[in-house]
Protein backbone atom coordinates (compact mmCIF):
# COMPACT_ATOMS: atom_id res chain seq x y z
CA UNK A 1 0.00 0.00 0.00
CA UNK A 2 1.49 3.41 -0.97
CA UNK A 3 2.47 5.48 2.05
CA UNK A 4 0.07 8.33 1.29
CA UNK A 5 -2.82 5.92 1.07
CA UNK A 6 -1.81 4.29 4.35
CA UNK A 7 -1.58 7.67 6.06
CA UNK A 8 -5.00 8.60 4.74
CA UNK A 9 -6.31 5.33 6.14
CA UNK A 10 -4.84 6.15 9.56
CA UNK A 11 -6.51 9.55 9.50
CA UNK A 12 -9.84 7.98 8.54
CA UNK A 13 -9.50 5.50 11.39
CA UNK A 14 -8.90 8.18 14.02
CA UNK A 15 -11.62 10.52 12.78
CA UNK A 16 -14.17 7.78 12.12
CA UNK A 17 -15.62 7.80 15.64
CA UNK A 18 -15.62 10.18 18.62
CA UNK A 19 -14.86 7.14 20.81
CA UNK A 20 -11.47 6.74 19.11
CA UNK A 21 -10.51 10.29 19.88
CA UNK A 22 -11.69 9.87 23.48
CA UNK A 23 -9.65 6.68 23.96
CA UNK A 24 -6.46 8.24 22.61
CA UNK A 25 -6.91 11.36 24.73
CA UNK A 26 -7.47 9.21 27.82
CA UNK A 27 -4.36 7.11 27.21
CA UNK A 28 -2.26 10.23 26.66
CA UNK A 29 -3.29 11.37 30.12
CA UNK A 30 -2.48 8.07 31.86
CA UNK A 31 -2.26 4.30 31.17
CA UNK A 32 -5.52 2.41 31.50
CA UNK A 33 -7.13 -0.99 31.10
CA UNK A 34 -10.08 -1.72 28.81
CA UNK A 35 -12.66 -1.89 31.61
CA UNK A 36 -11.50 1.50 32.90
CA UNK A 37 -11.84 3.00 29.45
CA UNK A 38 -15.33 1.51 29.12
CA UNK A 39 -16.43 3.22 32.32
CA UNK A 40 -14.92 6.60 31.43
CA UNK A 41 -15.97 6.71 27.77
CA UNK A 42 -19.34 4.96 27.95
CA UNK A 43 -18.57 2.49 25.19
CA UNK A 44 -18.88 -1.30 25.04
CA UNK A 45 -15.88 -3.48 25.78
CA UNK A 46 -15.98 -4.78 22.21
CA UNK A 47 -15.77 -1.24 20.85
CA UNK A 48 -12.87 -0.38 23.16
CA UNK A 49 -10.99 -3.56 22.23
CA UNK A 50 -11.36 -2.81 18.51
CA UNK A 51 -10.11 0.73 19.01
CA UNK A 52 -7.13 -0.45 21.04
CA UNK A 53 -6.30 -3.06 18.39
CA UNK A 54 -6.36 -0.35 15.71
CA UNK A 55 -4.12 1.89 17.77
CA UNK A 56 -1.67 -0.92 18.49
CA UNK A 57 -1.55 -1.74 14.77
CA UNK A 58 -0.52 1.84 14.09
CA UNK A 59 1.89 1.83 17.07
CA UNK A 60 0.15 4.75 18.69
CA UNK A 61 -0.49 2.58 21.75
CA UNK A 62 1.36 -0.31 23.40
CA UNK A 63 0.27 -2.85 26.01
CA UNK A 64 2.36 -3.59 29.09
CA UNK A 65 1.28 -5.74 32.05
CA UNK A 66 -2.37 -5.37 31.06
CA UNK A 67 -2.22 -1.58 30.83
CA UNK A 68 -2.43 0.34 27.57
CA UNK A 69 -0.43 3.54 27.19
CA UNK A 70 0.17 6.02 24.39
CA UNK A 71 3.54 6.01 22.64
CA UNK A 72 5.42 9.19 21.78
CA UNK A 73 4.02 9.03 18.23
CA UNK A 74 0.55 8.43 19.60
CA UNK A 75 0.89 11.49 21.80
CA UNK A 76 1.95 13.64 18.85
CA UNK A 77 -0.93 12.39 16.73
CA UNK A 78 -3.31 13.17 19.59
CA UNK A 79 -1.83 16.64 20.13
CA UNK A 80 -2.18 17.63 16.48
CA UNK A 81 -5.62 16.08 16.15
CA UNK A 82 -6.82 18.06 19.16
CA UNK A 83 -5.45 21.23 17.54
CA UNK A 84 -7.28 20.37 14.32
CA UNK A 85 -10.46 19.63 16.27
CA UNK A 86 -10.24 23.05 17.97
CA UNK A 87 -9.67 24.79 14.64
CA UNK A 88 -12.60 23.03 12.94
CA UNK A 89 -14.79 23.84 15.95
CA UNK A 90 -13.76 27.49 15.62
CA UNK A 91 -14.42 27.42 11.86
CA UNK A 92 -17.91 25.99 12.39
CA UNK A 93 -18.66 28.60 15.05
CA UNK A 94 -17.38 31.51 12.97
CA UNK A 95 -18.54 30.21 9.57
CA UNK A 96 -21.54 32.58 9.27
CA UNK A 97 -19.24 35.53 9.96
CA UNK A 98 -16.44 34.45 7.64
CA UNK A 99 -18.77 33.52 4.77
CA UNK A 100 -20.36 36.97 4.56
CA UNK A 101 -17.50 39.36 5.33
CA UNK A 102 -15.81 39.06 1.96
CA UNK A 103 -12.10 39.31 1.06
CA UNK A 104 -11.62 42.55 3.00
CA UNK A 105 -11.65 40.41 6.16
CA UNK A 106 -9.04 37.86 5.03
CA UNK A 107 -6.57 39.38 7.49
CA UNK A 108 -8.91 39.54 10.49
CA UNK A 109 -6.92 38.48 13.59
CA UNK A 110 -7.35 34.80 14.44
CA UNK A 111 -7.18 35.63 18.13
CA UNK A 112 -10.29 37.77 17.75
CA UNK A 113 -12.24 34.74 16.55
CA UNK A 114 -11.31 32.98 19.77
CA UNK A 115 -11.93 35.75 22.28
CA UNK A 116 -14.60 37.96 20.72
CA UNK A 117 -18.30 37.65 21.44
CA UNK A 118 -20.08 36.20 18.40
CA UNK A 119 -23.78 36.59 17.66
CA UNK A 120 -25.35 34.74 14.70
CA UNK A 121 -28.77 35.05 13.10
CA UNK A 122 -30.09 31.53 12.54
CA UNK A 123 -33.42 29.94 11.63
CA UNK A 124 -34.51 29.93 15.25
CA UNK A 125 -33.37 33.51 15.91
CA UNK A 126 -33.34 35.47 12.62
CA UNK A 127 -33.20 38.85 14.36
CA UNK A 128 -30.48 37.98 16.89
CA UNK A 129 -27.79 40.11 15.24
CA UNK A 130 -30.12 43.04 14.60
CA UNK A 131 -31.13 43.07 18.26
CA UNK A 132 -27.56 42.76 19.50
CA UNK A 133 -26.21 45.42 17.12
CA UNK A 134 -28.99 47.85 18.02
CA UNK A 135 -28.18 47.44 21.70
CA UNK A 136 -24.48 47.91 20.97
CA UNK A 137 -25.14 51.17 19.14
CA UNK A 138 -27.34 52.52 21.92
CA UNK A 139 -24.45 52.09 24.39
CA UNK A 140 -21.91 54.09 22.37
CA UNK A 141 -19.71 56.44 24.38
CA UNK A 142 -17.08 58.91 23.25
CA UNK A 143 -16.24 59.41 19.58
CA UNK A 144 -17.99 56.96 17.26
CA UNK A 145 -16.76 55.66 13.91
CA UNK A 146 -18.62 53.34 11.58
CA UNK A 147 -18.73 51.83 8.09
CA UNK A 148 -22.09 50.58 6.84
CA UNK A 149 -23.29 48.98 3.58
CA UNK A 150 -26.96 49.53 4.56
CA UNK A 151 -29.33 52.26 5.66
CA UNK A 152 -32.41 51.69 7.80
CA UNK A 153 -34.72 53.89 9.82
CA UNK A 154 -33.89 52.33 13.22
CA UNK A 155 -30.19 53.07 12.68
CA UNK A 156 -30.96 56.61 11.58
CA UNK A 157 -32.94 57.14 14.77
CA UNK A 158 -30.11 55.82 16.93
CA UNK A 159 -27.68 58.12 15.10
CA UNK A 160 -29.90 61.10 15.85
CA UNK A 161 -30.02 60.10 19.52
CA UNK A 162 -26.22 59.87 19.66
CA UNK A 163 -25.87 63.32 18.13
CA UNK A 164 -28.31 64.75 20.65
CA UNK A 165 -26.02 63.38 23.36
CA UNK A 166 -23.00 65.23 21.95
CA UNK A 167 -21.40 62.11 20.41
CA UNK A 168 -19.08 62.96 17.51
CA UNK A 169 -19.55 60.61 14.55
CA UNK A 170 -17.51 59.70 11.49
CA UNK A 171 -19.56 57.58 9.11
CA UNK A 172 -18.53 55.90 5.83
CA UNK A 173 -21.16 54.74 3.33
CA UNK A 174 -21.10 53.86 -0.36
CA UNK A 175 -22.97 55.33 -3.32
CA UNK A 176 -25.80 52.81 -3.08
CA UNK A 177 -26.50 53.78 0.54
CA UNK A 178 -26.32 57.45 -0.43
CA UNK A 179 -28.86 57.02 -3.21
CA UNK A 180 -31.18 54.98 -1.00
CA UNK A 181 -30.92 57.63 1.69
CA UNK A 182 -31.83 60.33 -0.83
CA UNK A 183 -34.82 58.32 -2.04
CA UNK A 184 -36.20 57.06 1.27
CA UNK A 185 -34.67 59.09 4.09
CA UNK A 186 -34.01 62.50 2.60
CA UNK A 187 -34.81 64.32 5.84
CA UNK A 188 -32.44 62.14 7.87
CA UNK A 189 -29.71 62.58 5.25
CA UNK A 190 -30.09 66.37 5.27
CA UNK A 191 -30.04 66.37 9.07
CA UNK A 192 -26.77 64.45 9.07
CA UNK A 193 -25.23 66.54 6.32
CA UNK A 194 -25.99 69.78 8.16
CA UNK A 195 -25.09 68.63 11.69
CA UNK A 196 -21.69 69.71 13.03
CA UNK A 197 -21.35 66.51 15.07
CA UNK A 198 -21.20 64.08 12.16
CA UNK A 199 -18.97 63.79 9.11
CA UNK A 200 -20.28 61.50 6.39
CA UNK A 201 -17.94 60.03 3.77
CA UNK A 202 -18.92 58.29 0.52
CA UNK A 203 -16.67 55.37 -0.46
CA UNK A 204 -15.52 55.05 -4.05
CA UNK A 205 -16.59 51.38 -4.39
CA UNK A 206 -19.38 49.25 -2.85
CA UNK A 207 -18.94 48.31 0.81
CA UNK A 208 -19.50 44.70 1.84
CA UNK A 209 -19.14 44.72 5.63
CA UNK A 210 -19.89 46.87 8.62
CA UNK A 211 -17.48 47.93 11.34
CA UNK A 212 -18.04 50.22 14.28
CA UNK A 213 -16.03 51.36 17.27
CA UNK A 214 -16.11 53.94 20.03
CA UNK A 215 -13.46 54.77 22.61
CA UNK A 216 -13.46 51.31 24.23
CA UNK A 217 -15.39 48.80 22.10
CA UNK A 218 -15.60 47.57 18.53
CA UNK A 219 -17.70 45.27 16.41
CA UNK A 220 -17.69 43.73 12.94
CA UNK A 221 -21.00 42.99 11.24
CA UNK A 222 -21.50 40.62 8.29
CA UNK A 223 -24.41 41.00 5.86
CA UNK A 224 -25.79 38.62 3.24
CA UNK A 225 -26.54 39.59 -0.37
CA UNK A 226 -29.91 40.95 0.72
CA UNK A 227 -28.24 43.22 3.30
CA UNK A 228 -29.64 41.16 6.17
CA UNK A 229 -27.45 41.07 9.30
CA UNK A 230 -26.05 37.53 9.59
CA UNK A 231 -23.27 37.69 12.19
CA UNK A 232 -21.59 40.11 14.57
CA UNK A 233 -18.26 39.84 16.34
CA UNK A 234 -17.53 42.28 19.15
CA UNK A 235 -14.70 42.92 21.58
CA UNK A 236 -13.06 45.52 23.75
CA UNK A 237 -9.61 46.90 23.12
CA UNK A 238 -7.17 44.43 21.55
CA UNK A 239 -6.49 42.79 18.19
CA UNK A 240 -10.01 43.18 16.83
CA UNK A 241 -10.18 46.83 17.92
CA UNK A 242 -6.89 47.56 16.14
CA UNK A 243 -8.13 45.78 13.02
CA UNK A 244 -11.44 47.65 12.88
CA UNK A 245 -9.70 51.01 13.23
CA UNK A 246 -7.33 50.10 10.38
CA UNK A 247 -10.22 49.00 8.16
CA UNK A 248 -12.08 52.22 8.91
CA UNK A 249 -9.07 54.37 8.13
CA UNK A 250 -8.48 52.55 4.82
CA UNK A 251 -12.09 53.11 3.80
CA UNK A 252 -12.06 56.73 4.89
CA UNK A 253 -8.92 57.41 2.86
CA UNK A 254 -10.71 56.12 -0.25
CA UNK A 255 -13.82 58.19 0.39
CA UNK A 256 -15.03 61.70 -0.38
CA UNK A 257 -16.75 63.82 2.26
CA UNK A 258 -20.45 64.14 1.53
CA UNK A 259 -20.16 67.91 1.93
CA UNK A 260 -17.64 67.96 -0.94
CA UNK A 261 -20.05 66.07 -3.17
CA UNK A 262 -22.85 68.47 -2.28
CA UNK A 263 -20.62 71.44 -3.08
CA UNK A 264 -19.72 69.90 -6.45
CA UNK A 265 -23.39 69.24 -7.27
CA UNK A 266 -24.37 72.78 -6.32
CA UNK A 267 -21.56 74.18 -8.47
CA UNK A 268 -22.78 72.20 -11.48
CA UNK A 269 -26.38 73.23 -10.75
CA UNK A 270 -25.44 76.92 -10.72
CA UNK A 271 -23.95 76.82 -14.17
Amino acid sequence: MPQDQAVYGDIQFLTGSPHRRAVLVALCEEPARPHELCADIDATRTTIQRILAGFRERQWVVKHDGDYRATVTGRRVCEHYEALHEEVTRARRCGPLAAHLGPVADDIPVGALESGRLTVSEDGSPLAVLSRFTGWLQAVEGKFHAISPVVAQPFNEIGAELLSGDIDIEFVIDSAVLEQSRDQYEGDLEFGADHDGITIYVHETPISLGVAFDDERCCVVAYDDGNNLKAMLEAGEGDLYDWTTEVFERHRERSVPLATLYDAENTVGDR
